[in-house]
């Protein structure tokens, strides 16, 4: 190859090789060559003509080439910029998704993190096997635990990960099945949807002898502070996947959307409508939800969120410090290993001064205070 081309302004480069030049890869031990071709007539675009020898053409189209064009692919949606879609209605609205979570950032017991990405490697290398035995390419995480765990961080970092889009659902717009199936139904391939906080999303209605009857009547359903991450008052738990669900949109007036329709997205007649697709729902109250949400086929994997750990502050320290170790470090897990601590709670501690020193000594009476608190609770 006489001479290789670089083109292209900013961050995107485009690497060519001038007309009549060819370069050799070697794949498996078989020699491809790939040459650069002329377009027909002047303005025609050039090409790139892969020749080998014909005794390995299953190799070149069975491995080889999907090998390449899926490495392509791989790069595009790298550089491809991510976006999150909200409902209006029975349509999406997208504004860019910049969230800088990654699976490297994240503050989470490490062998949940592996065995989470591992999950969706597994999954995405899975289009032919869910295809073999009938079933809809997708897959289902639940998301659980305290307030302030990092669940809508992983969302992200999976979103990041995958390099899939967003679609956050809110179903309290959402007035009628057919308003859910069109939303659902106009999701892309490859793309998130995510519900979150879904215990607070739902009251419910239950029927005897073939009449409904409300559980929560619109006088009933508290407002509560809207700081609070309980929802309580705003939560009944249905035992059947065939309830009605009535949630209140933001004007009080009752809806009815059904679980049967959600969940008929999920994995019933309507999960078939795309392609690798992942559903997300996150919780902080998992018990409360209906068990009908929670069955394998449609929560697949079921993630807990919990309390800040030793490696999960060792990731926060990284993060903010650059930092593997400290004299602090020691009291540090001593107290980690006491106290219930949110990784957001961690996280504001660290974040209240840029010198490691100052900041992790803050982070140590804060602790301190906490496991304190909590004697002087006990023995009240």
């Amino acid at each position: 190859m006489r001479r290789l081309c670089l083109s292209g302004a900013g961050a995107r480069k485009v690497m060519s090789m001038d007309t009549g030049d060819s370069m050799t890869d070697v794949f498996e031990g078989v020699r491809f060559t790939w040459t650069s071709v002329s377009g027909e007539g002047r303005k025609g675009p050039d090409s790139l003509e892969l020749t080998f020898d014909a005794e390995h053409m299953d190799m070149a189209l069975g491995t080889y080439v999907p090998s390449i064009t899926a490495a392509v692919e791989q790069a595009r949606r790298r550089d491809c910029k991510l976006k999150i879609f909200m409902n209006e209605g029975s349509s999406w609205r997208g504004i860019s998704h910049n969230h800088p979570a990654t699976f490297d950032t994240l503050a989470m017991d490490p062998p949940t993190k592996q065995a989470l990405i591992a999950d969706l490697d597994r999954f995405l290398k899975r289009k032919e096997y869910y295809r073999r035995i009938g079933k809809a390419w997708k897959r289902g995480y639940l998301l659980y635990g305290p307030p302030g765990t990092g669940k809508s961080s992983l969302v992200a970092a999976v979103a990041n990960y995958l390099r899939f889009n967003l679609y956050d659902l809110d179903l309290s717009e959402v007035r009628y099945n057919a308003e859910l199936q069109k939303l659902l139904i106009g999701m892309p391939n490859r793309s998130i949807l995510v519900i979150e906080d879904i215990d607070c999303c739902f009251s419910a209605t239950s029927r005897e002898g073939g009449k409904e009857r409300k559980t929560l009547a619109r006088a009933d359903y508290g407002h509560g502070d809207d700081d609070s991450d309980d929802c309580s008052n705003k939560v009944v738990s249905s035992s059947d996947e065939c309830l009605n669900i009535l949630p209140l949109n933001a004007n009080m007036e009752w809806q009815s959307i059904t679980l049967s329709g959600l969940l008929n997205f999920i994995d019933g007649l309507w999960s078939t409508s795309g392609k690798e697709r992942v559903i997300i729902f996150t919780t902080n109250y998992k018990d409360r939800l209906d068990p009908a949400l929670l069955r394998p086929g449609r929560m697949d994997m079921h993630v807990y969120m919990g309390y800040c750990g030793w490696e999960a502050f060792r990731t926060l320290a990284r993060n903010y410090f650059l930092v593997d170790d400290h004299p602090l470090f020691p009291e540090i897990q001593e107290l980690l290993a006491e106290v219930e601590v949110t990784p957001a709670e961690v996280s504001e501690m660290l974040l209240r001064n840029e010198d490691a020193d100052i900041a992790l000594l803050g982070l140590v009476e804060f602790l301190t205070a906490k496991k304190q608190g909590g004697k002087d609770s006990v023995k009240s």
